[in-house]
């Protein structure tokens, strides 16, 4: 008796279960719709885009002469002056040269001396009939030519006196030592090129922000537009400029045209330095006090309601019937209110 009540009894439970999921399952044709209120406020069209930070003024800081560093009196980060020393080249050999060139300056004057009163004499002279023409033009070529080896000594005298200078490197503006590419007892050859020794940021306070615009988009950016950007350091910060320069120059990359467009971004609590990878936001367009609705809303694809086995027997009817009349003004979406005569309509 009591084995056909449990049989009797799980039969039963089966049986209301069964009844249970046929009646609340969800149905897999339910369309399900998402409403959404019209609001009214502003309306912004933006243009995102990548930039690299870097300061306003970047100086590069180089050698004229040749030599050997013998001190480096500014490191990573360090505040200058203009004008304040920052590294000093051995001055050995530049010393050499500028005794050489005072040596030739003086055997210029002392050749010049005596070439004037050669010809002083040679004049007397050949007033009194003594000497030839010939003579006198001599000693007149001689002169001309003492005073010509005399100003060459004196502009090597004064380069050399130069070069000396150059060896004390110095500051040409205020800012900070972003980059230090030399160390005390390093040779620096000047010969061809300048090398770097320093690069100074001169107001971190003041920076750009320079970032690549597609070519589709650059014909909407203007000098004078408000830009939104954030960096990985402050992905939660979101920080603010202004387009100060829409550059012509196209720059291509693998097929792809891109022009520079250049920011002025202030740096008041110098969180962003140089080299930083900015996302940017450049606000094109501003509406104020306009009906705004949801973009998805535009975007309603009558297929994505169908069951697959219906979509799919529309759109390869929308393809048959594309095929035959020449593909002109087929359209998948003719297939659907044929495929959905028979179901009904969704409760609003």
């Amino acid at each position: 008796m009591k084995r056909s009540t449990w049989i009797v009894g799980g039969a039963a439970v089966l049986v209301l279960g069964g009844g249970a999921y046929a009646v609340f399952r969800p149905k897999k044709d339910e369309v399900k719709w998402r409403t959404a209120a019209i609001q009214k406020g502003p309306l912004q069209q933006r243009i995102s885009a990548t930039g690299t930070l870097s300061a306003l003024v970047q100086v590069t800081v180089g050698s004229q002469v040749s030599g050997t560093i013998a001190a480096i009196s500014v490191d990573y980060n360090s505040e200058v002056k203009k004008g304040q020393t920052i590294a000093q080249i051995d001055p050995t050999l530049l010393q050499a040269t500028l005794s050489d060139a005072q040596a030739g300056m003086e055997r210029a004057n002392t050749a010049l001396d005596d070439a004037r009163r050669q010809l002083a004499r040679t004049k007397r002279l050949s007033q009194e009939k003594l000497v030839s023409d010939q003579d006198l033009e001599a000693r007149q070529v001689a002169f001309e030519n003492a005073t010509a080896n005399l100003q060459t000594a004196r502009a090597v005298l004064e380069r050399a006196k130069t070069n000396l200078g150059y060896a004390t490197i110095t500051a040409p503006v205020s800012g900070v030592v972003v980059s230090r590419n030399v160390d005390v007892g390093q040779t620096v050859a000047a010969s061809f090129s300048t090398p770097t020794l320093f690069l100074i940021a001169q107001d971190l306070t003041k920076m750009k922000l320079e970032a690549s615009i597609d070519e589709a988009d650059i014909g909407q950016v203007k000098a004078g537009q408000m830009g939104f950007f954030t960096v990985d350091s402050y992905p939660e910060t979101q920080f603010k400029g202004r387009v100060s320069q829409v550059r012509l120059e196209p720059i291509t990359q693998q097929n792809v045209v891109t022009y520079k467009v250049v920011m002025d971004v202030d740096n008041e609590d110098l969180k962003l330095r140089p080299g930083m990878t900015a996302n940017v936001a450049i606000q094109t367009q501003n509406r104020e006090s306009v009906l705004k609705v949801p973009s998805a809303a535009l975007r309603f694809n009558p297929l994505a309601f169908l069951p697959a086995a219906d979509a799919k027997g529309a759109k390869g009817g929308a393809e048959r019937g594309a095929a035959k009349g020449g593909g002109q003004g087929a359209d998948p979406r003719a297939a659907v209110p044929a495929a959905r005569a028979a179901r009904p309509a969704p409760a609003a």
